[in-house]
This record gives structure tokens, sequence and C-alpha cells, in this order.
């Protein structure tokens, strides 16, 4: 067991061994460079935390100093073995010729950040932001239904749409479309809507409501404007609710523009 314990401890020694660095940190910013630029996460779920480590390798003879430069409060970084306030403090120094591993970490609290989250985190490298180089957070985020017992589960809400496409025709440029999709909550629990996105700023979706109780209709108003479009159009909309069997749904709105 302690020969095992030493050999874990030797790889992660070994993940910045002196004839590493060079071959695994290959993304420049001022004077360091760093082993990867975007966080390894397929999905996250809000309310968990996630965590990556990225390497930093520092080949000159002079300390250099690394801190972040722009504030997320979602993400958090730390050097390994440091706490997150020392690197809110100033970071800290990369030695010469030494590899350091940052930890970066993951939390989204809020469901209006259901769908896509993307952000990039940037360093600010002996006081200096080199753009050029930033470690990038681009994920689907989901909502986590794990929790949920199998009685919960049976009476979950049931998201419900009458069609999942409408067809506008032809319009003329300038001119607008009013649809609507019809939407039924066939569970047993309020049905919550989210978050809507659309694909275009050209789509208004209106909701009759946000919650929806059990067995009842509401109407989702969708508003298209054609004003500085022309040919097929083709557009859809993202609903995220707390249906646990689809908890996202895609609708379409399509037509062409003369």
């Amino acid at each position: 067991m302690r020969a095992f314990g030493w050999f874990i401890i030797t790889l992660l020694l070994g993940a910045c061994s002196a004839d590493k660095p060079s071959k695994k940190c290959i993304y420049p910013a001022g004077d360091l460079f760093f082993s990867k630029e975007k966080a390894g996460w397929d999905e996250v779920y809000i309310g968990r935390e996630y965590a990556d480590t990225v390497l930093v390798y520092n080949p000159t003879k002079t300390g250099i100093r690394l801190e972040g430069f722009s504030h997320i409060p979602e993400v958090a970084c730390k050097k390994i073995g440091h706490s997150e306030q020392d690197w809110n403090l100033g970071g800290y120094t990369v030695d010469p010729g030494t590899c350091d591993t940052l930890i970066v970490t993951l939390r989204l609290k809020n469901e209006s950040m259901l769908g896509n989250y993307y952000n990039v985190m940037r360093f600010m490298i002996n006081g200096e932001v080199d753009y050029n180089y930033g470690f990038m957070i681009d994920v689907p985020v989901r909502e986590d239904f794990d929790h949920w017992s199998e009685e919960e589960k049976a009476r979950a809400p049931h998201f419900m749409v009458d069609s999942t496409e409408r067809n506008f025709g032809t319009l003329r440029e300038g001119e607008e479309s009013k649809m609507i999709f019809k939407i039924r909550n066939v569970g047993e629990r309020n049905l919550i809507i989210r978050k809507i996105e659309t694909t275009c700023g050209c789509t208004a979706v209106l909701p009759g409501q946000r919650v929806l109780l059990p067995g009842k209709e509401m109407d989702l108003n969708v508003i298209f404007h054609s004003a500085g479009r022309s040919g097929k159009q083709r557009k859809v909309i993202t609903l995220f609710c707390n249906d646990p069997r689809q908890p996202k749904i895609q609708l379409v709105v399509k037509g062409e523009v003369n």
C-alpha cells in the first residue's frame, strides 16, 4: 500500500517534471506557456461543482508574476496547494524553470445559465494582459434531476405541444407574422419554463405564463419580424423546463421573405 502511495505521488510530481513541460505546455502567454486552452467538461449541471487542471510553465531564469485579469463570479482559479483567496489577493510567482498546476473551478447555481455557457478566463503576466491566450469554457448546462426520487419522477411535470413547427408562409420584407404554439402540462406537478432562447433577435417569444399547473394549457406567442431579412427563413426557439424527460425543447418557425 505504501509503495502504491509513492507511485501516485510520483505520477503527480511527474506531470511537471523537468523533461516534460516543454512538450505539454504549448500555448504561450507572455513568457509563460500553458498546457491547454479549453476546459475538458462535456456538459455540466446546475448546482454541481466542476474542476479542471491547467499546467503553466516558466522556461525563463527569472520569476514571473501570474494573476487573473477579469473577475468571473462562477469561475474560480487557484494554484494547487494554495487557496482561491491567495489567487484573488494578487496571484503568485511562477519560479524560474518550474511548472505549476492551476485548478479552475466552475460553479453554476442559477437556472438562468441553462443552455450553453461560454466564457474566457484571461491572465496577467507580470502585470500585463496577453489577449492572445485565454482559458475557454464552452459547455452545455443542464438541470440536475438525479436527486429526484422515483415517486417525484413518476409525478413530474410533462411538457406537451400541439406542434413543434410553424410555417408563416411568404412575407414581404418589413412585415411581421404572429404565431401561437399551444403548450400543455399533462404531468402531476407544476411545469416551470426556466428559460427561453432564440437563434435570432428577429424572433420574439411571449409566453402566457412561466408556471403551468397540471392539466392546464397556455399560448406561447411568437412574433417574427422580417425587417432586414430575405429568402428562406428558419428560426429555432429553445425552451428549458423542469420536465426531466425533456428538459430542453426546440420549436421552429420558418417561411420565406421576399
